[in-house]
């Protein structure tokens, strides 16, 4: 079976990334806390952090700047169906939209595809994705629909322009919208 990489805001529980001054591995988890201070607009923020596989949170606190979480996901290919790879990510994610500090907040998730394929079917299965997070979200978190929101760009939106058709371009990110609006 054929699997596509979609960053979503997600996370694994364990991420191998590379140390800057060294080329061994480390093992360095992203935390439920990571997620939440990355979109909690009363949290200090370190600077923007990437894990393994593409994953960041953004510690960028200037006006323009989004309280926002990009995370990869695998789903099948041409496909919006949760992986149990998938699911494992967004648990954490899950967990984290529970935590008090982020109460009263509302968040969209943005669907991203890489410039594979036509602008139409991008635009479609990035609008499948983020609706399957957001769905998984409400049925096995208990987040009040009212609070997310699932929108796709396709590929308009590259994280990547350079390598348009690279994996890190596929991903779901997590925008809290309260906190933008309010600034």
């Amino acid at each position: 079976m054929k699997t596509a990489t979609f960053m979503v805001c997600s996370l694994p529980l364990l991420l191998h990334t590379l140390p800057a001054s060294a080329g061994e591995v480390s093992k360095e988890a992203i935390s439920k806390d990571d997620i939440v201070c990355a979109l909690d607009p009363k949290c200090a923020k370190p600077p923007s952090r990437s894990f393994n596989r593409g994953i960041t949170t953004t510690g960028d606190t200037t006006k323009d700047a989004s309280l926002s979480v990009n995370l990869y996901v695998n789903f099948a290919y041409d496909s919006a169906k949760l992986t149990a790879d998938t699911r494992i990510i967004l648990d954490r994610l899950g967990v984290a939209l529970r935590d008090d500090r982020l109460n009263g907040f509302s968040f969209m998730i943005a669907g991203h595809t890489d410039a594979k394929g036509s602008v139409e079917y991008n635009q479609t299965l990035s609008e499948r994705r983020a609706e399957a997070v957001r769905e998984y979200m409400i049925s096995q978190y208990g987040i009040k629909a009212e609070r997310l929101a699932a929108v796709g760009y396709g590929k308009s939106k590259l994280l990547d322009p350079d390598r348009p058709e690279d994996g890190v371009n596929r991903r779901v990110q997590i925008l809290n919208v309260t906190a933008a609006r309010q600034r």
